[in-house]
């Protein structure tokens, strides 16, 4: 029984100091998970406010540049139609030199128009960056349902150590009225063990009652049922376990009524006696000394084979 109390203690201390640590990595979990959570979320906040006033900013940028080029390109046609309309009155000189400038114009206008390119490329690319964001949304989402999950699985575990706890108290109370029943028993052999050697002791003083005692059927009736149901009892599965048990509990009362009744009239065959006496001992085979419980106390004895 202190064995039990001890394993049932250290079952219980380490039950609550496994709940106590899950509980903490839960806390510790759930904490990282939200400041996590928090700390994406402020950062896809700032990501997007810096993305948004960037794109605006270039927004601005490339709609006063190509503002300012197509103004420059429209004076540079403009030029372009003047000195094209002067070619003709100006010397070869001037030619020549309205020839370069019209090239370093052409130039500059390339340049612009590469320039323009690449501002519509990184507008673009600034467009591609935006369009990242809405993933983002549904990632945090995601992480959200991921947390509801294990909340769930959380749960769920702790239904099941519950009901676990209850199913090792429910087997500690079985093993309990067990070893209290299988106590009872050892005691009530005992002590018929003890009486049937009594009256065996006795014989010494009534043999010439023997051949009246051998010639009582309900005697010998009694002595075979008790044994029959001693043998069938310690033969037994488990499914039937306990109701067999009470009903070898209440025969051998009745059994012990019946020889404490018959003692003052009757005693017991010798060759009877002895076969029950073995067939009684055959649990102890192993053990040199035996105990019996008895009203008028406890003896220890050996067993003569």
């Amino acid at each position: 029984m202190s064995i039990i109390i001890a394993v049932t203690y250290n079952h219980n201390e380490e039950l609550r100091a496994l709940q106590n640590r899950f509980e903490e990595q839960l806390c510790e979990y759930k904490e990282e998970m939200n400041r996590i959570m928090e700390e994406q979320r402020i950062s896809n906040e700032a990501e997007f406010e810096r993305l948004s006033r960037l794109h605006q900013i270039q927004c601005e940028n490339l709609d006063s540049k190509v503002a300012e080029s197509e103004k420059l390109i429209e004076r540079l046609i403009r030029n372009k139609k003047n000195l094209e309309a002067t070619l003709s009155k100006d010397t070869n000189e001037k030619v020549a030199e309205l020839s370069k400038e019209i090239s370093s114009l052409n130039t500059a206008l390339e340049m612009k128009s590469a320039e323009t390119r690449e501002l519509r490329h990184q507008n673009a690319k600034l467009q591609l960056k935006i369009e990242e964001i809405p993933p983002k949304d549904i990632e945090i989402r995601k992480l959200k349902h991921r947390i509801h999950e294990l909340k769930i699985l959380v749960d769920h575990k702790t239904t099941t150590e519950k009901v676990l706890t209850s199913k090792y108290e429910e087997l500690q109370r079985s093993a309990r009225s067990h070893a209290e029943m299988s106590a009872s028993m050892l005691k009530e052999n005992d002590l018929l063990r003890y009486k049937l050697e009594e009256m065996e002791s006795s014989t010494s003083e009534g043999e010439h009652n023997y051949g009246n005692i051998l010639e009582t059927p309900r005697f010998e009736l009694m002595v075979l049922f008790h044994f029959i149901l001693t043998i069938s009892l310690f033969h037994l599965g488990k499914k039937d376990w306990h109701d067999r048990l009470r009903l070898f509990i209440l025969a051998q009362s009745h059994f012990l009524e019946v020889v404490r009744r018959s003692t003052d009239d009757d005693v017991l065959n010798r060759s009877v006696i002895s076969v029950y006496l073995e067939q009684g001992r055959s649990r102890s085979v192993k053990s040199n000394a035996d105990t019996i419980y008895a009203p008028e106390g406890t003896f220890v004895g050996q067993f003569i084979k």
